[in-house]
């Protein structure tokens, strides 16, 4: 699978190698952005490299389930934390820990088993065929 197509679209399937590569690609890419961006003035050229990442990250992550034989919808369980984590400031107590900090943790740990260390699926599914990993040159 080309690097393009690998990092922009949304069908076929991409493998743990794959997945594994798009992801540092986008942690490196981050990382430069993070160094470029001043963060008190927030501009549309500046938030454009986070959209772009975004963007090419969700399609990384709907071509490993679709790989894991999954549908894009399983990519919601990803608001999960989030919503656990914007809900804690309005609870009191342990419950407030367990929002913001526990549940977060857990699911995100289950989202890294399911994306990038179990296997996928080696037969063809309604996705495509077996996983396929990056090809930077043709």
């Amino acid at each position: 699978m080309s690097w393009y197509k690998a990092l922009f679209s949304f069908n076929g399937r991409l493998n743990r190698r794959g997945f594994w590569i798009g992801f540092g690609i986008h942690f490196l890419f981050l990382f430069m952005v993070a160094m470029w961006i001043n963060l008190a003035e927030l501009s549309l050229l500046s938030v454009l490299p986070l959209i772009i990442t975004g963007f090419s990250l969700s399609a990384i992550i709907i071509k490993r389930l679709h790989d894991r034989n999954r549908s894009a919808k399983a990519l919601l369980m990803a608001l999960v934390p989030i919503i656990c984590y914007l809900a804690a400031p309005y609870s009191q107590g342990i419950m407030q820990i367990l929002l913001g900090q526990v549940m977060p943790a857990f699911i995100g740990m289950l989202l890294f088993l399911e994306w990038g260390v179990f296997a996928g699926n080696p037969e063809p599914n309604q996705y495509g065929e077996q996983g396929l990993s990056f090809k930077f040159r043709e």
